[in-house]
C-alpha cells in the first residue's frame, strides 16, 4: 500500500519536543526527507533543531542529522554561510546525502561554498594568518577522491587548482601516466584568471611532472612544454631541458628550439643562447647549430623563402583599386600604399612598385613616409637584403640635411621600414646600433620618427638600457612627431618589464608636455611597459583610469588589456565593459571596447555574445569600437557569428563605423576559401563596389581597401593569429595589433599589423636542416582550402551572337562532310568559320547517344556527368596548411620522413568546434602546430633531394657566429647562388615642381570639384582630408609647400605658423575674406593671399534648416526612430507662425533670413550695434533698441555677424539668462560670437528649450565636448557654406587663381 503525501509537518516536528531521544531521531530523520517541502514551516523550529544538535544526550548519528537537517533549513533560507558551518558538522550524513534523489542541487551549492571557504582560507594559512578547519579539509577530500574514483580527473585537477592542492594534481598523474592532463593543468591555469605569482608557481610544479620527450613516440606533449617554457621566460629550467636532448635526441633540441622562437621573448632567448655550454667534439656543433637556431632569424628566412614560393598575389585586385582612387589625394595613396604591403608582406615582390612608378612618385611628404616604410613590411625578414633595398632612402653618415626637398620623409620612412625588416629580431644586432646612431645623429624631426619608430619594433623586447636612454634623450627635446615615436618605443624596447622606475619617467613627462600626440605615445608605451604583469599592473591602471586627460585614460585602457592578455579576466572584462559605457570620452570608449579583443582572442566564440549589444549603440564610436574587437578577437577564424554581426555594419550612417568593419571582416575572413560560403564572395564584391565608387566616403573606401588587402595578406599564405602555433602568447602579433589601432590618429602604425602575419605551412628540415623534397596528405577534399581563384580581367563588350539549334540530320550531313575533306586533304577553313559565327552543331557521339535534340534546348551540359572531387590531396614540402585544415594533416606510415612531433596540437579528441563563414569547423581553442617541422629519416641510407633556395647566404650579425657557419642554414650547398634582388628607387624625382598643398577636404572632392588639367603638369599636388590643430605638427606637414589652398577658417594662419613656413608663396584661400589668415602679415613677408567667389543661397538654407530642425526636434526623433525606440513620438515641436524671431545683425543674410520667416508669418525684430531704424525699416525688420530687449522679446534668435575683436563674446553669458524658457539660440556666424561655455551651460540645465549650431570655438568640435552629450541642441559641422554649387565655384577660382600665380599675375588678391 504506497505511503499518502504529507500535508504538514506538523506531527513530525511534534516528536522533537518528546522526552525519548529515539522519537527524537526518528523525528530528525524524518524530516531531512521532508525539508524541501516544508522547509518554511520546519524553519519556525530552526532553535530547537540547533539545540538538539548541540545536546549531549542523543547518538552521534541523530547529532549528524540534526546538523544536516539545520544545514538544509538554512540553505533554503538563502543563509548559505549557516549552510555550510552545519553541513561540516554533519559528518556522514552529509556524505550519504549524495544517494538522496532531489538534494543535488543542494549538494552542488554546499560544496561550492566549502571549496571557495577552503581557497580563502587556505591563502589565509600560506600567508600564515589562519588555519583550515578539519571539517572543511575533509569535505574537500571527499570530492576529491570521489572525483578520482569516478573518473573525473578534470574536474579534480580544477578543484585542486582552486584550492591551491598542487599534490593532487602529482597524484592524479602517477596513478594515470595521462600528459594530457598535465596540460589541462596548465591550460586552465594559463587561460583563467588566476594571479601572476600563482600561474607561475603551478607552471614550475608542472614542468617536471612532464616526461622528457622522445622522438619515437612523436612527443606529442612538445607543444604544452613549448608554452609552458615561453609563458615562464625562465632559461634556468630551459637550458637544462635542451642539455638533456643533446645528443641522442638533437632533433628534439633543434624543435624545441624553433618552437621557443615562435613565441619567445628576445632577452629570453638570448638569455639560453648564452647560458647554452659550449660542449665537447661531439656536441658542440649541435649547441651552436641551436644558438644559431635561437637567435630567430632562420626562422623568419625559412618563411621568408616559404613566402617567395606560394605567392599567389592577385595583381588583378591592387589594379583595379590604383585605377578606382585619386592618387593624388594623401589617404587614397596612403590606402593603396598599405593594401600593397600587405598583400605582398614578407614576399620580397615589388614587382606592384616596379610597374606602376608615375603611381608612385606622386607621394609626397607622410604619403612619400608610408611608401618607403612599406618596403618594410613586403620585405619583412629579409635580414641579407635589407640594407641593400633601403640602400638608396636611408639617411646619408653624420646624420645631415641632404638638401633634397621632401628627402627627411623618404629617410624617415627607410629607417622604420628597416625596423620592419629586423622586427622582434634586432636587439643587441648590428640594427640595432645603426638605427640608435641615426637617432642621435638625425637633424630632421622626421627622420627621428623614423628611426625611434625602427628601433622599437627590431628591439621589442630586448630589454636593452642604452636604446632606451637614447630614445628618452629624443622624447625630452619635446618634438611632437620625433617625441610619439620615442613614446612607443620606449615601451617596446622595455616591453613587459614593469620597470617602475621607466613608469614613472613615462608618466611623470606625459603629464607634463602640452603635445597630444607624445601624451598619447607614451599612454601606449606604459601599456607596452606592463605587458603580460596582470596584478603588478593594477596600481598604474588605477592611477591611469583617474587622471582627467582623456589620453591617459586611454593608456590606461590599454594598459589593462596588455597586463592580462589572453587571460580571459572577469574582473578586467567587467571593468573595460563598465569604461565603454560610461566614460566621458568617446575615444576612450572605442578604445574600451577594442581591448576587449586583447583579453578573450583565446575564446573567439565569446565575443560576438559579448559585444553583440555593444555593436548595437547609439555612439558610433562604441560601435566602431566593437568592429574591431570581433575583427582582432576573431582573426583568422572565418568566425559566422561575428561575420554576421559585421555585414550589416558596413551599411552603417557613419563613415568610420563602415570602415571599421571593413577591417574587421578583412582580419576573420584571412585565408578562408571562396568556395565554401556565398558570405566571402559577397564581401569581396562589397570591397570592390566600396573602392571603385567615387560617390562614397573616403573613410570607408580606405577601410575597404585595407581589408581588402588583408583577407589576401602575405601573398594568401598568411593567418592573422595572437597566439603563437603552441598556444602561447604571440608577443610580436599583440604588439603589432595594439599598435596598428593607432591608426586613427596616425596612418603609418597601420603597417604595424604586419607583425601578426602568421605564415601558414608546413616546412620539413633533416637532421642537417636542409629541406628535403617529400610529400603528406591533407585528408579533406581539395576545395575546401584551396587557394581563392584570380580575378578575371574585364572582359571587352561584344555583340553576343544566338547561336542556332541544328537538327541532327543536318549535324550528321555536315559532319559526314568533314570528314570526307579531313581524308580527302581539303582545307576547311570555310566550315571552321561557319562554326564559329553561325550554327552550333552537335557533336557525332552526342547525337549517336542522346538521339535527336529539341531546337529549344540545344545544350546537353546537363546530362554530362562530372566525376566526385577525392576526400584528399598530396602536399609538398613547403606548401601552405591553413589553421583549419591542420588537423586533417597525416604523414603515411611508409613515408621516409617522419616528423620528431606532432603536427597538430590537438593530437586527441577535437574539441569544441564554431561555425566559420566557410561552413568549415574550426577549433574553439587555436588550431596550432604546423610550422617548421624536424624530421626523421627512416631511410637514411637512400640520397635525399633537395629543394634549392632561393635566400641569399651572407655574414651573421652575431659576433659569436663565426663566418663559416653564417650560410642560411636550410640553403643547399649544391644549389645555383640567386641573384640579390635588384634594389630600386621611388621616383621621387618631381619634388622639383612648385608643391601645392589641398587642405581639409573633408568630403574627398576638391580634385574632382573643377577641372585641374591646366596645372596639373606645373605643379605636384597633395590631397589633406584631416584638420591639424597642434602648431608642430602642421609645420611638419606643410614646410615643403609654396601654395596652400585653404578651405574657409578650417585651417588657421596666425602670423605664427607664417613665420615656420620658408617655402609659401601663395594662400589660396576661398571665399573673399577670412578671419582665420593674418593677411596683413603674410602681404607684408611677400605671400600672396587669393580669394575666391562663390554660388548659391547655402547658408541661407542652412540658417533655415537649422531653425526648423530644431523647433521641430528633427534629429532627436530620427535617432529614435533608428534606436528602435518603442514609444512612437517623444516631443512637441514648436510651431513657427506667430512667434518672433530676432535677428542679431539685419546685413544681407540677415534681410534674406527676415523675408523667409515673413513667409512662415512670423514677427521679425532686430537689433545690432550698428543698426538704425531706417535700415531696419528698409529689411522689413522692427528696430529693437538694446540687444536686451531683443533677447527677452524673441522666440527664436539668430546671429549673424562679423567676427572680430569688438564682436568676440558679443552674446555673453549675461545675456543668455534674459532669453525665454521657451527661446531657440542658432547661430551659423562664427562660434566666439557667443561665449559657448555659457551656452553649454545654459542648455545643460534646460533654461531654454535649445539651440542649433554650425559654427563653434574649435573646428573641427572637440570628441569629447560637452555640446556632443546634449539631447537639445541641433550641431552640423560648419555646413553653412557647404553645397556642390558653392565647391565648384571655389575650386574653379582656386584653380584660376593658382595658374595665375604661376604666370606671374596673381587674381583676386586680397590684401
Amino acid at each position: 500500500m504506497p505511503s499518502r503525501p504529507h500535508s504538514s509537518a506538523a506531527g513530525v516536528l511534534a516528536l522533537l519536543s518528546e522526552p525519548e531521544p529515539l522519537l527524537k531521531e526518528h523525528a530528525l530523520k524524518s524530516l531531512n526527507v521532508l525539508v524541501p517541502q516544508f522547509w518554511a514551516e520546519i524553519s519556525e523550529h530552526i532553535e530547537l533543531i540547533e539545540s538538539l544538535y548541540e545536546s549531549e544526550e542523543l547518538s552521534k548519528e541523530a547529532h549528524d542529522a540534526a546538523a544536516l537537517l539545520a544545514s538544509k533549513v538554512y540553505y533554503f533560507l538563502g543563509e548559505y554561510d549557516e549552510a555550510l558551518s552545519f553541513a561540516l558538522s554533519a559528518g556522514v550524513a552529509f556524505e550519504a546525502e549524495s544517494h538522496t534523489p532531489g538534494s543535488e542541487e543542494y549538494r552542488e551549492t554546499v560544496i561550492s561554498r566549502a571549496i571557495d571557504r577552503y581557497i580563502d582560507v587556505r591563502s589565509k594559512e600560506q600567508a600564515g594568518e589562519g588555519k583550515i578547519d578539519p571539517k572543511l579539509q575533509g569535505i574537500l577530500e571527499g570530492i576529491l577522491r570521489r572525483c578520482i574514483q569516478e573518473g573525473e580527473y578534470k574536474q579534480a585537477i580544477g578543484i585542486a587548482l582552486e584550492s591551491h592542492r598542487l599534490d593532487v594534481i602529482s597524484d592524479i598523474y602517477k596513478l594515470t601516466r595521462d600528459t594530457t592532463l598535465i596540460s589541462y593543468a596548465m591550460d586552465a591555469v594559463l587561460d583563467t584568471g588566476f594571479s601572476l605569482s600563482y600561474r607561475n608557481e603551478v607552471l614550475r610544479f608542472l614542468l617536471p611532472l612532464f616526461p622528457s620527450p622522445t622522438s619515437s613516440d612523436r612527443s606529442p606533449h612538445v607543444h604544452a612544454l613549448t608554452r609552458l617554457l615561453v609563458t615562464l621566460g625562465a632559461p634556468e629550467l630551459t637550458v637544462p631541458l635542451l642539455v638533456s636532448l643533446v645528443p641522442n635526441e638533437k632533433l628534439l633540441a633543434y624543435q624545441l628550439a624553433f618552437d621557443l622562437v615562435e613565441g619567445g621573448a628576445q632577452d629570453f632567448l638570448e638569455s639560453i643562447r648564452t647560458q647554452l655550454p659550449e660542449g665537447d667534439d661531439d656536441t658542440k656543433p649541435i649547441y651552436d647549430q641551436v644558438r644559431e637556431i635561437l637567435a630567430g632569424q632562420e626562422s623568419v628566412k625559412l618563411y621568408l623563402e616559404f613566402l617567395k614560393r606560394n605567392d599567389k598575389t592577385d595583381a588583378l585586385i591592387l589594379k583595379h583599386t590604383k585605377d578606382s582612387l585619386e592618387a593624388r589625394s594623401s589617404i587614397y595613396h596612403t590606402a593603396l600604399t598599405l593594401q600593397n604591403a600587405f598583400m605582398h608582406a614578407g614576399t620580397t615582390s615589388d614587382t606592384f612598385l616596379r610597374e606602376n612608378l608615375e603611381w608612385l612618385g606622386l607621394a609626397s611628404n607622410w604619403s612619400k613616409f608610408s611608401a618607403t616604410a612599406a618596403l618594410g613590411v613586403i620585405h619583412k625578414g629579409h635580414f641579407n637584403e635589407g640594407m641593400n633595398i633601403l640602400g638608396p632612402y636611408l639617411p646619408q653618415q653624420g646624420g645631415g640635411d641632404s638638401g633634397i626637398p621632401g628627402a627627411a620623409y623618404s629617410e624617415g620612412g627607410a629607417l622604420y621600414a628597416l625596423g620592419l625588416i629586423n622586427a622582434g629580431c634586432g636587439s643587441g644586432r648590428q640594427v640595432d646600433g645603426y638605427l640608435r646612431d641615426a637617432l642621435k645623429t638625425a637633424q630632421s624631426e622626421i627622420v627621428q620618427h623614423g628611426a625611434a619608430l625602427g628601433l622599437g619594433v627590431a628591439g621589442m623586447g630586448g630589454k636593452n638600457a642604452e636604446a632606451y636612454e637614447d630614445l628618452k634623450t629624443s622624447l625630452f627635446n619635446d618634438s611632437a612627431i620625433s617625441g610619439e615615436a620615442a613614446g612607443y618605443a620606449m615601451g617596446l624596447v622595455m616591453l613587459g618589464t614593469a620597470n617602475s622606475e621607466c613608469a614613472e619617467e613615462m608618466l611623470v613627462y606625459a603629464r607634463e608636455t602640452q603635445h597630444e600626440k607624445i601624451i598619447r605615445g607614451l599612454s601606449i608605451g606604459l601599456a607596452f611597459l606592463f605587458y603580460g604583469r596582470q596584478e603588478q599592473a593594477d596600481g598604474t591602471i588605477a592611477e591611469l583610469l583617474a587622471e582627467k586627460d582623456p589620453i591617459l585614460r586611454y593608456g590606461g585602457v590599454y594598459t589593462l588589456a596588455l597586463a592580462y592578455t589572453g587571460t580571459s579576466d572577469n574582473a578586467a572584462v567587467r571593468k573595460l565593459l563598465h569604461i565603454a559605457v560610461s566614460d566621458t570620452s568617446d575615444d576612450v570608449r572605442r578604445a574600451a571596447v577594442t581591448a576587449l579583443a586583447f583579453l578573450l582572442f583565446k575564446t573567439p566564440s565569446q565575443v560576438p555574445r559579448i559585444v553583440q549589444l555593444l555593436s548595437e549603440s547609439y555612439n558610433p564610436h562604441v560601435r566602431c569600437g566593437a568592429t574591431l574587437a570581433l575583427g582582432i578577437a576573431c582573426a583568422g577564424t572565418g568566425l559566422q557569428d561575428a561575420v554576421d554581426i559585421l555585414e550589416p555594419m558596413t551599411k552603417d550612417v557613419v563613415d568610420f563605423v563602415r570602415q571599421g568593419a571593413f577591417i574587421a571582416l578583412g582580419m576573420i575572413l584571412v585565408e578562408q576559401p571562396d568556395t565554401s560560403s556565398s558570405a566571402i564572395t559577397s564581401i569581396r564584391s562589397t570591397y570592390s563596389k566600396v573602392i571603385s565608387n567615387k560617390h562614397e566616403d573616403p573613410m570607408a573606401r580606405f577601410g575597404a581597401v585595407l581589408g581588402q588587402g588583408l583577407i589576401d595578406a602575405g601573398g594568401r599564405n598568411v593567418t592573422i593569429s595572437l597566439q603563437s602555433r603552441a598556444g602561447s602568447r604571440n608577443t610580436n602579433a599583440i604588439v603589432g595589433m595594439v599598435l596598428f589601432c593607432q591608426f586613427w590618429y596616425w596612418y603609418p602604425l597601420a603597417h604595424c599589423i604586419s607583425l601578426a602575419f602568421e605564415p601558414t605551412g608546413i616546412i620539413g628540415l633533416d637532421a642537417n636542416l636542409r629541406a628535403p623534397k617529400f610529400e603528406f596528405i591533407s585528408n579533406a577534399k581539395p576545395s575546401l582550402f584551396a587557394y581563392p581563384a584570380p580575378t578575371k580581367p574585364p572582359k571587352k563588350e561584344t555583340v553576343t551572337k544566338i547561336a542556332t539549334a541544328v537538327l541532327s540530320t543536318t549535324a550528321k550531313a555536315k559532319a559526314r562532310e568533314k570528314r570526307k575533306a579531313v581524308n580527302e586533304g581539303e582545307p576547311m577553313d570555310a566550315d571552321e568559320k561557319e562554326k564559329k559565327d553561325g550554327d552550333v552543331p552537335m557533336k557525332i557521339e552526342e547525337i549517336e547517344k542522346h538521339g535527336d535534340v529539341s531546337p529549344l534546348s540545344p545544350s546537353l551540359s546537363n546530362l554530362a556527368g562530372s566525376s566526385p572531387e577525392p576526400g584528399f590531396e598530396k602536399l609538398s614540402n613547403f606548401s601552405r596548411v591553413t589553421p583549419a585544415q591542420m588537423i586533417h594533416i597525416t604523414f603515411p606510415r611508409d613515408s621516409r620522413y617522419q616528423p620528431v612531433r606532432s603536427v597538430s596540437t590537438h593530437s586527441g579528441p577535437q574539441p569544441k568546434a564554431y561555425r566559420t563563414a566557410t561552413g568549415v569547423s574550426t577549433s574553439e581553442k587555436f588550431a596550432g602546430g604546423g610550422g617548421i617541422l624536424l624530421l626523421v629519416d627512416q631511410r637514411p641510407d637512400e640520397e635525399a633531394v633537395y629543394i634549392p633556395f632561393t635566400t641569399q647566404a651572407t655574414a651573421g650579425q652575431h659576433e659569436d657566429v663565426e663566418h663559416d657557419r653564417a650560410r642560411h642554414i636550410s640553403l643547399d650547398e649544391n644549389a645555383p647562388e640567386a641573384d640579390p634582388p635588384r634594389p630600386f628607387e621611388y621616383p621621387f624625382d618631381n619634388d622639383t615642381l612648385p608643391k601645392v598643398a589641398i587642405l581639409d577636404d573633408y568630403q574627398g572632392i576638391a580634385l574632382t570639384a573643377a577641372d585641374w588639367s591646366p596645372i596639373q603638369d606645373l605643379v605636384t599636388i597633395d590631397v589633406y582630408s584631416e584638420t591639424l590643430l597642434d602648431q608642430d605638427a602642421l609645420v611638419a606637414r606643410l614646410e615643403p609647400y609654396a601654395i596652400i589652398c585653404a578651405m574657409r577658417e578650417r585651417t588657421k594662419f596666425p602670423a605664427s605658423l607664417i613665420d615656420r613656413l620658408p617655402n609659401l608663396k601663395l594662400i589660396a584661400t576661398t571665399g573673399m575674406w577670412n578671419a582665420g589668415i593674418d593677411v596683413q602679415y603674410a602681404n607684408k613677408k611677400g605671400i600672396v593671399v587669393s580669394g575666391t567667389g562663390g554660388a548659391g543661397n547655402s547658408t541661407l538654407e542652412h540658417i533655415w534648416a537649422l531653425i526648423l530642425g530644431t523647433a521641430r526636434y528633427v534629429a532627436l526623433e530620427d535617432a529614435g526612430v533608428r534606436a528602435k525606440r518603442a514609444q512612437w513620438q517623444a516631443t512637441i515641436p514648436t510651431a513657427l507662425a506667430g512667434k518672433t524671431l530676432g535677428l542679431v545683425g539685419v546685413g544681407r543674410l540677415g534681410t534674406q533670413t527676415a523675408k523667409i520667416a515673413k513667409a512662415f508669418n512670423m514677427e521679425v525684430i532686430g537689433w545690432s550695434p550698428n543698426l538704425t531704424p531706417e535700415r531696419a525699416a528698409r529689411a522689413g525688420v522692427t528696430f529693437i533698441a538694446t540687444k536686451a530687449e531683443l533677447l527677452r522679446q524673441s522666440d527664436i534668435v539668430s546671429i549673424h555677424m562679423v567676427l572680430s575683436e569688438r564682436t568676440r563674446h558679443l552674446i555673453t553669458a549675461q545675456d543668455l539668462v534674459l532669453l525665454k524658457p521657451t527661446a531657440i539660440f542658432i547661430n551659423t556666424s562664427r562660434g566666439p560670437l557667443v561665449d559657448e561655455e555659457a551656452l553649454v551651460s545654459v542648455l545643460r540645465e534646460r533654461r531654454i528649450t535649445g539651440a542649433g549650431l554650425d559654427v563653434f570655438d574649435v573646428e573641427p568640435l572637440p570628441l569629447d565636448h560637452p555640446l556632443r552629450d546634449l539631447d537639445n541642441v541641433t550641431l552640423s559641422p560648419h555646413l553653412g557654406y557647404v553645397s556642390d554649387d558653392n565647391y565648384g565655384v571655389f575650386f574653379k577660382h582656386t584653380v584660376e587663381n593658382i595658374a595665375s600665380f604661376l604666370e606671374g599675375k596673381p587674381s583676386r588678391v586680397m590684401s
